[in-house]
């Protein structure tokens, strides 16, 4: 008889190669990516990858599992060669679509701000026909992951294909010598895959180690929050208040008395026009060193209403969208617009505009079906929908995700100037995005900067001093209120950006050419979820019912922002902010300066009880909307 044991340490032998390469990805991680990790201190960063080696464990246990159960069963001697292939076969299958997930987060981490999680998946639907491209973006990336995977798999046959045996005196011993070791072999394997011997089985909340996202995802790999992810419940019913009134009371929508009432509103009907900008954090805009990567934005925001501390609601388009068009914050792992609940009630921009008769449409270059917008425009009451297909040049083809934004902004000029008055269009810019190219006419016209997105942000910014420029000859022009955001945050080069805190930061300022609006609290919080009832006050549209997490930005008062990522909530109000990591008895307070979460503080206690209550009606209003499907309550009296 072969040895039965020696091949439960060969497969033991996998799983240490397994972690190896796990660790070799986690190095290329933090690698490719050092201008995010060169802040952090080699002690932390040495933590995050001795930390990291007990989730490593976990997913080698979970991608190895197969194939140990595999080697329990005595496989005569003469089968050895047949053993060798269906193992060696089976472990590749399984645990090298894992390591190039571990790779492909590299430079994936920089699109979501997280590691891949099983609700993603939908992105690789945006992929498709994008390959090649994205080969020819990081070529050297993809020479860098295709040897080590290829490596992997020739260790693997390697350690799998080795020669050795274990003889024993008779068959009694070797049984029972084999016995023994599928024993410990299977107890091994629990306390892998549960991460220790703790009574729960390790999680996303046991990376929060530290309190920069950033090395939180450096201990995790990608493997382990894929499979964590799979099938999980995304969302509790948390019940921290019984009683109703109380917790809509503690929410934005609940603050009554608009500014707009006192001084009153434009009197024509006026037409909107919202422009989301993709990936475009606030550090980009404005003057660094002396020098601005966005000139006409600039001139622009200074004849506008700008709120110095806005903030997006989530870390992706999917979820930034329907944070705009329907004010619908990202508190979940899996996008709204990709769950289950978008088949819940809901009052999309659209919808609510109907009953004045407004004509609607959102424009996005994007090939038609990305991440579903065109269909989630129809649920949003939205009437026409304007992608890549209906623009019909492919010659203005990115090659990647759809439409330039200055052929696309132009041509939807012509389109919008042949819509009745009054409308609401929305437009979602394309080119700032990965792998951050500009038109060829361009490659010299805009300089390279300390982060590659730079060049393509200049680009857009000239794409829409091109739009208004043609815009402001329009007769609609001046009774129109453009309402500019960003979709969310990407790639960091300032340090006062590198955090938590700058992780949301966007820009959010209105503009109207003729309209003087009302004095407001400009150093209020606001959020993306703002802009649907802002837009409901402007034009004094009356509803009967209301998201009360939302506010008008006209409206005044203490308002928080609150976000989710990875297991963490965090409330951002003008003073403090909150961060609860999930499984944790309480959240921890921090001044809002303290971006990195240096100092946890207790006092002032008051203020941090108010906040914490704030945090949690956020939450079950949240939680209880989608699940019961109850995201609006009456209007309260204004």
């Amino acid at each position: 008889m072969f040895g039965h044991s020696q091949r439960l340490i060969k497969i033991f032998s996998l799983i240490l190669l397994t972690m190896l390469f796990y660790a070799v990805a986690r190095a290329e991680f933090m690698v490719w990516n050092w201008n995010l990790f060169h802040s952090k201190s080699v002690g932390d960063i040495f933590w995050a990858f001795f930390v990291g080696m007990r989730f490593d464990l976990s997913a080698a246990f979970c991608g190895v599992a197969p194939v140990l159960l595999l080697s329990f069963f005595p496989w005569p001697v003469r089968w050895n060669p047949l053993w060798e292939k269906v193992t060696w076969g089976l472990f590749c299958l399984i645990n090298v679509p894992f390591l190039i997930l571990n790779l492909v987060d590299t430079e994936f981490i920089n699109f979501v701000g997280r590691r891949f999680t099983y609700d993603t998946i939908f992105i690789l639907n945006e992929a498709q026909g994008k390959m090649l491209n994205f080969v020819g973006s990081y070529w050297l990336l993809f020479l860098i992951n295709t040897f080590i995977v290829a490596a992997f798999m020739l260790l693997a046959w390697k350690l799998v294909h080795r020669s050795g045996k274990v003889h024993w005196q008779n068959h009694w011993q070797a049984w029972s010598a084999h016995s023994a070791m599928v024993f410990i072999a299977l107890a091994f394997a629990v306390v892998g895959i549960r991460g220790g011997f703790q009574r729960k089985p390790i999680n996303f909340v046991n990376a929060n180690v530290f309190t920069a996202p950033l090395l939180n995802n450096l201990v995790l790999n990608s493997t382990f929050t894929f499979i964590k992810s799979y099938g999980a419940k995304e969302i509790k019913h948390e019940k921290y208040f019984a009683d109703r009134e109380d917790m809509l009371k503690l929410l934005n929508g609940s603050r009554v008395g608009s500014s707009l009432d006192r001084q009153g509103r434009p009197a024509p009907p006026q037409n909107i026009v919202i422009i989301m900008l993709e990936s475009f954090g606030s550090e980009y805009l404005g003057p660094v060193d002396g020098e601005t990567r966005t000139p006409f934005l600039d001139s622009l925001m200074k004849k506008s209403l700008v709120f110095e501390h806005a903030y997006a609601n989530g870390r992706r388009s999917i979820e930034g969208v329907a944070a705009v068009m329907a004010g619908i914050p990202a508190l979940m792992s899996e996008p709204f617009i990709s769950s289950h609940f978008t088949s819940n009630y809901f009052l999309g921009l659209g919808t609510l505009l109907a009953d004045k008769k407004y004509s609607t449409s959102f424009f996005h270059g994007g090939h038609n079906g990305t991440m579903y917008f065109d269909s989630f425009m129809q649920s949003a009451g939205v009437e026409k929908y304007y992608g890549s297909t209906e623009y019909g040049n492919a010659a203005d083809d990115d090659g990647v995700w759809g439409i330039w934004d200055e052929p696309f902004l132009q041509w939807m000029l012509t389109k919008v100037n042949g819509f009745k008055q009054p409308f609401m269009t929305s437009v979602f810019t394309l080119s700032s995005h990965q792998p951050f190219k500009v038109p060829a006419k361009y490659v010299d016209t805009f300089k390279e900067g300390r982060i590659p997105i730079l060049k393509t942000i200049s680009y857009t910014d000239m794409a829409l001093e091109k739009f208004f420029t043609e815009a402001a000859k329009q007769p609609w022009f001046k009774n129109t209120l453009f309402v500019i955001t960003a979709d969310h945050t990407s790639l960091h080069y300032l340090p006062e950006y590198t955090n938590e805190v700058g992780d949301y930061k966007v820009p959010l300022f209105f503009y109207h050419p003729t309209y003087k609006f009302p004095k407001v609290d400009t150093n209020m919080v606001v959020q993306q979820i703002d802009i649907l009832p802002t837009l409901l006050d402007f034009l004094k549209i009356p509803q009967k019912e209301t998201n009360y997490m939302g506010s008008s930005i006209f409206v005044s008062g203490d308002k928080v922002a609150v976000t989710f990522n990875d297991g963490v909530y965090q409330l951002l109000a003008n003073d403090y902010r909150l961060r609860w990591v999930l499984g944790s008895s309480e959240p921890e307070m921090f001044s809002i300066n303290d971006r990195n979460g240096d100092k946890a503080l207790t006092e002032p206690a008051a203020r941090k009880a108010e906040l914490i209550q704030k945090l949690k009606a956020n939450i079950q209003y949240f939680n209880e909307g989608m699940w019961d499907n109850k995201l609006y309550y009456p209007t309260p009296a204004r």
